[in-house]
């Protein structure tokens, strides 16, 4: 078994070649795209549902 590194000058270990904070930004970066999709889905279908109750005037969602 080799030995372990050393950890960095700020407490953390590496994640992989990347530094940790490195590896945090790509985690938050993919929740907020989850987040940005789902709540994109729940707009389209919200508008869907609007547009089935009442009819004509302006579509926001498809505007865009």
């Amino acid at each position: 078994m080799r030995g372990a590194r050393p950890p960095l000058r700020d407490g953390y270990d590496r994640i992989g070649p990347v530094h940790p904070y490195l590896a945090f930004a790509g985690v938050l970066l993919l929740d907020m795209v989850i987040l940005l999709v789902v709540l994109g889905a729940l707009s389209a279908l919200g508008d869907s549902i609007e547009d089935a109750l009442w009819p004509g005037g302006f579509d926001m969602i498809r505007g865009l």
